[in-house]
């Protein structure tokens, strides 16, 4: 079954960022990320949500700088539509892994 998500990332307080995207599949391993094989790790026990992934004990500052992740697309013919705002770069990396490293 397909298992093809397209995320992205938006950094919100810096207008000169434009949002970046990958394609990202996990039957096979493939598409535009850097790190397609380490994301689709981390993705198939939490059933292709970003949602489910268990969070890593990483400490991270509490600094502002907001980033809006989203993915969306078809896990195993259930449609996945994951969208949420981290405080931070680093508390987006603590709590999805290498899903949007990119």
């Amino acid at each position: 079954m397909a298992k093809d998500l397209l995320l992205t990332v938006e950094r919100l307080r810096d207008p000169r960022y434009t949002s970046r995207s990958v394609q990202l599949a996990c039957a096979p391993v493939s598409g535009t990320h850097p790190d397609a094989g380490g994301a689709c790790a981390v993705l198939t026990p939490a059933q292709g949500d970003p949602a489910r992934i268990a969070p890593s004990w990483t400490v991270c500052a509490q600094v502002q700088d907001p980033v809006r992740a989203t993915a969306t697309g078809i896990w195993n013919g259930r449609y996945i539509q994951f969208e949420y705002t981290y405080s931070n770069p680093c508390a987006m990396r603590r709590a999805t892994g290498p899903v949007f490293s990119f």
